[in-house]
C-alpha cells in the first residue's frame, strides 16, 4: 500500500499560531516606520518653504506676496477636458495637504504659513473684484512668518496618527514638535511638552 503523505491539522494550526505571532510584531513596527517617514515628509517641505521664503524676503525685502504654489504646480484639466496649471498649494489659505497630492481624507499632515502676527493671515496678496488689495491682506507686514503643520483628525477630531508628532516652525529660528493636539494653531509654541528639532 502507498501511503499518502499529508499536514496534520495540528500541524497546521501551528504554522498558523507562528504566522500570526510574526504578524502581531511585524505590524506595529511598520505602523511605527510609515509614521516616521510621514514626519520626515513633514519636515522636508516645511524646510523647503522656509527656504524659499528666505529666497523670496532676500529679493523682495519682505515675505509679503510670498506664493508657495509654483512649488507644487501640475497640470490638471478643466471642465472642457483642455490642460490647466494648478497647484496642491492653496495661496488662499496658505495651507498645504501632505503628502503631496493627497486629498482631505488621505492627508496625514495640514501645512499652514502664516504671517507671524495679528490674526497670523496667508502672506499672499489677496485682491477684492476691483482689484484692489484687501483690508485683511493690506494688514499683513510680511515681516516674519509662522508655519505649523498638524496631524490629520479622524471624524471624531483625534489624530489619526497619535503617536506622531505636531510642528511648528517660524523664521525666528523656532523648530518645535509635540504629540500634544492642537497645540501648533495657536502659532507661539509647542507648549511644555515638547521637543526641539
Amino acid at each position: 500500500m502507498n501511503k499518502i503523505r499529508a499536514f496534520t491539522l495540528i500541524e497546521l494550526m501551528i504554522v498558523v499560531v507562528i504566522v500570526a505571532i510574526f504578524a502581531a510584531i511585524a505590524f506595529p513596527s511598520y505602523q511605527q516606520y510609515m509614521e516616521r517617514q510621514d514626519l520626515a515628509i513633514a519636515r522636508q517641505e516645511a524646510l523647503r518653504i522656509a527656504a524659499e521664503l528666505e529666497r523670496f524676503k532676500a529679493k523682495n525685502f519682505s515675505y509679503k506676496g510670498f506664493d508657495a504654489s509654483y512649488l507644487y504646480s501640475y497640470t490638471g484639466a478643466d471642465a472642457d477636458g483642455n490642460p490647466t496649471t494648478a497647484s496642491y498649494y492653496d495661496a488662499a489659505t496658505g495651507q498645504l495637504l501632505l503628502p503631496i497630492g493627497s486629498t482631505a481624507s488621505t492627508a496625514k499632515y495640514t501645512l499652514t504659513l502664516a504671517n507671524n502676527g495679528t490674526g497670523y493671515k496667508p502672506l499672499t496678496f489677496a485682491k477684492d473684484s476691483d482689484g484692489n488689495e484687501t483690508a485683511a491682506s493690506a494688514s499683513v507686514n510680511g515681516l516674519s512668518w509662522v508655519m505649523s503643520l498638524q496631524r490629520a483628525k479622524d471624524s471624531s477630531g483625534e489624530p489619526k496618527q497619535p503617536r506622531n508628532y505636531d510642528l511648528l516652525l517660524n523664521s525666528a529660528g523656532v523648530r518645535c514638535m509635540t504629540k500634544v493636539k492642537d497645540v501648533v494653531t495657536s502659532y507661539t509654541g509647542c507648549g511644555g511638552y515638547s521637543e526641539g528639532w
